[in-house]
Order: C-alpha cells, then structure tokens, then sequence
C-alpha cells in the first residue's frame, strides 16, 4: 500500500507532507509537525525584530537565524557593513527568473549575483537550502563588494539567497553606494516578499531608479497550503506586492514554483486572478519543480499539470512564461 493522507486516508504524494493536495488546503494545523519554531512568529512586549513580517518574538536566535539575543538585546550577524553572502559574477544572458524578458538579457557583460545566507521562510522544497548554514557563510565587507560593482562588466545586481530581508539593511546600503558611484548599473531583487514593508519600497526604488526588477515568488494561492509548503502566511507578501504596486508597477514580477500535485491550476489561477486584478500585464513564469531538500521523493512536474497551470494564467495575463522547460526532457 502507497502512502495515505491522515486526514482522509486518500493517496497522497510525498512521505514528508502527510497530507494530500486537497487536504493541504484546509488544515494549515499541519505546519507545526513540519516547521520547527513556529512558536516565536508574531512579537511580544519581549525583544522582537521587525525586520521582516515574522516579527519573531526571540529568546535565542530568530528564524531566519541572522539576529539573536544577548544579554537581553537583539544582535544581528549582519550589519549596514558586513554580511553574510556569497557573491558570483554570472555571465549574461544568465538564468535569472527574468531572463525573458528582462532588459539584462540583451546585454552581454556579467550579472552580479548577490547569494545571501538566511531566509525568513522555511520551504520544504527549497532549492537552494545551502543558505540555511550561516555558520558556514564568509562575511563581507560593503566595501569590497562596491569595488566589485564597479567592474565595468557588471550590468545589474542580482540580490536573492536564501531571501535577502534578513540582510536588507546590508543590501540597500550596498546598492546605495554602487549607484553613486555608477548610474548605468540595475538593481534586481529576488525574494519571497514578507519584508518589512518600509524597506521593501525602497528596495524597490532602487529598482525603479536603476531600471532593474523585483521579483516576487508568489508559492501558493491558498494560505493553508503556503502555510505547510513555506511555514509562514502568504498574507503579508500580497501586502507588500500590493504596496510596491501602488508605487513601482513597473519593477515588478513573479514566479511560482509548479510543485507537483500541490501548487497546480487552481493555485496559479487564484495567483493570476490576483495579479491581474493590478495588472494584466506584469510577468509570470511557472518554474518546474525538480526534488529537492525535504520533498526530494516528488517528482518533476508533470507535464498535463504544467500545461493546465499555463493555461489558467494566460486566461488572466498576457505575459506568461514557463521557466525550467528542459526539465521536461
């Protein structure tokens, strides 16, 4: 006998989530059997950060593992001047989400990608779950990455991880100090989106500004779902999508990750639908999923699923892509 939902004893996909897709999307109880800490979401009178929308209520370290308690006060491992990433120079046309459309793409030169350590989301698919090991992370100085963007090569930085909100006070100043030495380079954001709010605008100034993007990954429709798949609300992310579009439409995108059987067309047509009601015309690229981390026993998207989610967004927004195609053999 195949793996059983626990909930209605109906197939179900992956031994990690032990409910079925459509159980999935009632039953965001589940979560707390598969996200460690989920206990500390949402602040107190006691130290709390508000860096991100998890406001995380810290009595050793927070969630994204980036700011800690000492001696009663909230310390960060990243600072204004230093922080934890990896930095690449990525040769362009490059594989960024945006590629297709993106006005990088036409360039030739290299894409600066910032690859920061720390995330304020704990995906269980996550594809580049490295970023977990902050211990492991080499710190580096704003100055020397400023003297990397000046490489007259470099077109655009790239900031993604991980996710960069748990570093943001780093990654602004960074690309603060790169446009004033240079107005020709673009900065591009890559992250889930559940920032605090008032940094979030101006990261996306500094896209507006510079002619770059911001991409959002907009993981699921239903918040019970994004709840078990993500550990956190997706409440705040159509917030801040929201309040970016009010100011910056033009920066923006996104893309959701197809995972097999969970995230399938109703989910992109309630991901669609919510885009479309701001604009028709913002980007959306379906990514297809390949195993990784904790769902490493799910397969590749298949493809009737890819087609299905590709034909709902398209009912709703003209600019559709489908990104990781040649997973599809």
């Amino acid at each position: 006998m195949g793996l059983q939902c626990i909930i209605c004893d109906n197939p179900r996909p992956s031994k990690t989530i032990p409910v079925c897709p459509s159980c999935a999307k009632s039953r965001a109880e589940i979560a707390e059997t598969l996200h460690k800490g989920l206990e500390i979401i949402g602040g107190s009178e006691k130290a709390s950060c508000n860096l991100c929308s998890n406001q995380c209520r810290i009595e050793d370290e927070g969630l994204c593992r980036i700011r800690f308690l000492k001696d009663g006060k909230i310390v960060s491992r990243s600072t204004t001047r230093r922080a934890l990433l990896h930095a690449y120079k990525d040769p362009l046309p490059t594989n960024c989400c945006n590629a297709w459309f993106c006005k990088g793409s036409s360039m030739f030169g290299y894409n600066l990608a910032v690859f920061y350590y720390g995330c304020n989301f704990d995906c269980l698919y996550c594809q580049n779950w490295q970023h977990k090991h902050v211990n492991r992370a080499p710190p580096v100085t704003v100055d020397d990455m400023v003297r990397r963007a000046m490489d007259e090569t470099v077109k655009c930085i790239c900031h993604f991880g991980g996710s960069p909100e748990p570093q943001m006070g780093f990654a602004l100043n960074f690309s603060r100090l790169a446009l004033e030495k240079r107005s020709d380079i673009m900065i591009c954001w890559e992250w889930n989106g559940a920032g605090n709010t008032k940094l979030a605008l101006e990261a996306a100034k500094l896209s507006s500004e510079s002619g770059g993007t911001v991409k959002f990954d907009l993981k699921a429709w239903n918040e019970d779902l994004h709840v078990i798949l993500t550990g956190r609300s997706n409440r705040p992310v159509h917030k801040n999508f929201e309040a970016i579009f009010e100011k910056y439409p033009e920066v923006l995108s996104v893309t959701t990750l197809l995972v097999p059987y969970y995230v399938d067309a109703e989910e992109v047509e309630g991901i669609a639908s919510f885009m479309a009601s701001l604009s028709p015309e913002i980007p959306y690229s379906l990514l297809i999923f390949h195993p990784d981390y904790r769902l490493r026993d799910l397969p590749i998207t298949p493809r009737n699923q890819v087609l299905e989610c590709y034909k709902v967004a398209k009912k709703h927004l003209r600019n559709v892509n489908i990104g990781n195609i040649h997973l599809l053999g």
